[in-house]
């Protein structure tokens, strides 16, 4: 399972032709079903649309994805922890969305394709899988 993060669809999206667009267009193509996403992810991704249009056809991509669903109880717990972590190691995550993302990705055993420091600081300290596409 690869839970494709926000800063990964945006390159595909702009068909940047960097290497994290090139991944998630061979991901959708070849494996497919080991595509996944999470609410956090969604929401972020559907945030970003400009238009109408742009939402609905975003709203469809996500759809199609399989859900990897936030357990409120344990994963913004979770979440709280993973940031306090790195702190307590005088590293600091800018974003506790990421921290839950990361959450939701450990309970799932799956891995985080990414293009943020965020989740490099995130995997030195819980073991998070994650493949850079920076």
């Amino acid at each position: 399972m690869i839970l494709v993060d926000t800063s990964v669809w945006i390159e595909y999206f702009r068909a940047t032709g960097s290497a994290a667009a090139l991944e998630v267009r061979r991901l959708l193509s070849e494996e497919p079903d080991q595509v996944v996403t999470c609410e956090p992810i969604a929401m972020e991704i559907l945030a970003g649309a400009s238009n109408e249009q742009t939402y609905r056809k975003l709203e469809r991509l996500v759809n199609g994805l399989s859900l990897l669903e936030v357990e409120t109880a344990t994963d913004f717990r979770s979440a709280a922890d993973i940031y306090r972590a790195a702190r307590s190691t005088g590293q600091t995550v800018r974003s506790i969305n990421d921290c839950l993302i990361a959450a939701v990705a450990l309970r799932h055993h799956a891995r985080v394709a990414h293009r943020d420091a965020d989740f490099d600081v995130i995997a030195r300290i819980t073991g998070l899988i994650t493949t850079s596409l920076r």
